[in-house]
């Protein structure tokens, strides 16, 4: 008797995610698609599918519904006949698009006053994208890798055969500000004000199709506040407010650190800045950047003048608070980093697994990633947006980005060290894009996915690479930095003797802003060496030019100011000696690799770590 394999997939992600103005919006598009994969999955297992991927075996319901349960929108189950593969496929559409409507109906039960009816039915519907396929195996599993390869085969088929659904646009309804896809479902507004409706505020000028309107209500009860979210620019002050708590001794700091905390607490009790759980100020970012004062009376929800006056007298008093610190002790410029990890042969690994029960080992295995990667992300004082399977997206403070992609990495390939088979254990390549706060969220996921990208690519010379760490820089008025290199075991530096050449990049990247911070390298530095690249660039490559770059290069480093000693000073040149490899571009690659590193000497040194 045959069994089928029965694999699902559930969308629309760039709808559900990609399309964000704040990280709330973010993560709760990522948040919407995993509840509504995971209500298709628990229905496909209620109708006699035995799931594969996710494996929700051995975790309670209380588990299986908690925000920390994410489900991939990739659904896998096999069942005992054709039968129950077309039940369960009919069950989990239903249980997704009935799903999705409770989302639905509780925007719309806080926004009703605000949106056009007709419009947010009609929107409803459709939004859903459900695709499945089945395809039998034996029941001897001689067939299994078979049977999965023809079910993925006959799921890409019908997803390129799209459902072209008519759609029928409205004639001078403005669309999303979000993604443009589809029209405004907000009733239009005759004046300029920010429109906010327990709490949910939409700016001026902003217009909202259904999803985005779902996205920026739903997932609250009706009588709570919105749930907290730190937002970039509160993550990128992390390390100046880490470094302010440490240097309260200081007298003046500690009573300008008092008036900051109250005057953030009074303004989050007017509802402009919304407090979240943190170790220390649980405020907002905006209170630490003055050039962002004008918007504390945006989405305020009071018409009374008096209310109106008392948030002005603290947005000055704040003001006066931040300007009056002393230059050491003011806030840093708000840069952070955004980390997006992905796993690397994981195709190659799941074609290797040979039974249904193996699929689920190694789906119980990426399910454990998932969890203990979102604890590593918060223990570096990051904020989660998504973790599923093999992917992770996070934003994080600049001087933990290193160290928290560090331990996702070792942590991802430790799953695999002991009980597998594979001919190449699978590895997590780390891409982090470094952006400006005030940025678009758009703008900071693209430099990210682009990071993760320039992480898995192949080195000149070396074939099936990857698993790599790739590093980008996007600062305001500066020329971009790409680095990458391949993941190397890391090494005990504790001693300090072991050669810069044998660290893996994130070590080195550690070591040369430690000596930024310490001051003990010159800050122009890796200017000279980019002005002695375009030189070079000019000049016929060959061997003379090449000792002639290193010469120059090891003679710049040594009439800059150096406060290494001796022992360290000969480390560095010997690393620039063996960097400079014959071509301008290494010497381009050598400025980089410290510039990148100057971004995180910044951070380390507002945090007080060194």
């Amino acid at each position: 008797m045959a069994h089928y394999l029965l694999q699902i997939s559930i969308g629309p992600v760039q709808d559900f995610i990609s399309a964000a103005r704040r990280t709330r919006d973010l993560w709760f598009g990522s948040y919407l698609l995993s509840e509504i994969s995971k209500t298709a999955a628990k229905a496909v297992k209620d109708a006699g599918g035995n799931l594969i991927f996710p494996n929700l075996a051995g975790l309670s319901p209380e588990e299986i519904d908690s925000e920390e349960c994410n489900v991939a929108n990739v659904i896998l189950a096999e069942t005992d006949s054709e039968e129950c593969a077309r039940n369960a496929s009919l069950a989990a559409r239903k249980a997704a698009e009935t799903r999705w409507g409770e989302f639905t109906e509780e925007a719309f039960a806080i926004l009703r006053g605000c949106v056009m009816k007709d419009a947010w039915d009609y929107q409803k519907s459709g939004v859903i994208e459900f695709y499945s396929a089945w395809s039998p195996f034996k029941e001897d599993l001689s067939d299994y890798r078979e049977a999965r390869k023809n079910v993925a085969r006959l799921l890409a088929g019908r997803k390129n055969i799209r459902d072209f659904t008519p759609w029928r646009g409205k004639a001078g309804v403005p669309k999303s500000s979000l993604d443009g896809l589809r029209e405004s479902v907000l009733k239009p507004r005759t004046g300029n004000e920010d429109l906010t409706v327990r709490g949910i505020r939409i700016k001026k000028g902003e217009a909202l199709d259904l999803v985005g309107c779902v996205k920026r209500a739903a997932g609250q009860k009706a009588d709570d506040e919105k749930r907290a979210f730190p937002s970039v620019t509160r993550i990128a002050a992390d390390p100046w407010i880490r470094g302010l708590e440490k240097k309260r001794t200081n007298t003046e700091v500690s009573k300008n650190y008092e008036n900051l905390c109250a005057l953030c607490k009074s303004l989050a009790e007017k509802k402009v800045l919304s407090p979240y759980e943190s170790v220390s100020f649980p405020y907002e970012g905006t209170a630490l950047l003055p050039q962002r004062y004008s918007e504390f009376l945006e989405g305020f929800g009071g018409d009374a003048p008096n209310d109106i006056e008392a948030i002005k007298e603290l947005r000055r008093e704040l003001e006066s608070v931040v300007t009056k610190l002393h230059r050491q002790h003011k806030p840093m410029e708000p840069y952070l980093a955004v980390l997006v990890a992905d796993g690397d042969k994981m195709g190659a690994a799941i074609s290797t697994l040979k039974t249904p029960d193996e699929h689920r080992k190694f789906s119980r295995k990426l399910s454990e990633f998932a969890s203990i990667a979102r604890d590593i992300v918060q223990k570096h004082f990051g904020c989660c947006v998504y973790t599923g399977g093999d992917d992770v997206l996070a934003f994080l403070p600049l001087d933990r980005a290193l160290l928290c992609a560090r331990e996702l990495h070792d942590m991802f390939g430790n799953l695999w060290a002991v009980g597998w088979n594979f001919e190449k254990n699978p590895t997590l390549s780390v891409g982090l894009a470094v952006g400006h706060a005030l940025e678009d969220l758009e703008f900071l996921l693209k430099w990210g996915r682009e990071a993760e990208k320039l992480a898995k690519e192949k080195e000149k010379g070396k074939e099936n690479e990857r698993d790599g760490l790739g590093i980008t820089i996007r600062a305001r008025g500066n020329s971009e930095i790409f680095i990458r290199e391949q993941w190397k075991e890391e090494k005990d530096t504790t001693g300090g003797g072991v050669s810069l050449q044998c660290l893996s990049l994130d070590q080195r990247l550690k070591f040369w802003a430690e000596c930024f911070a310490k001051e003990a390298i010159s800050s122009k530095f890796p200017y000279e060496l980019r002005g002695s690249a375009k030189l070079y660039e000019e000049r016929q490559q060959g061997e003379i030019l090449g000792k002639a770059m290193k010469i120059d290069v090891l003679r710049i480093f040594g009439r800059k100011e150096v406060r290494l000693n001796g022992k360290e000073k000969e480390r560095v040149a010997e690393y620039i000696e063996n960097a400079i490899e014959g071509s301008y571009k290494s010497i381009e690659r050598l400025a980089d690799e410290l510039l990148t590193a100057q971004w995180i000497g910044m951070a380390l040194k507002a945090a007080g770590e060194v």
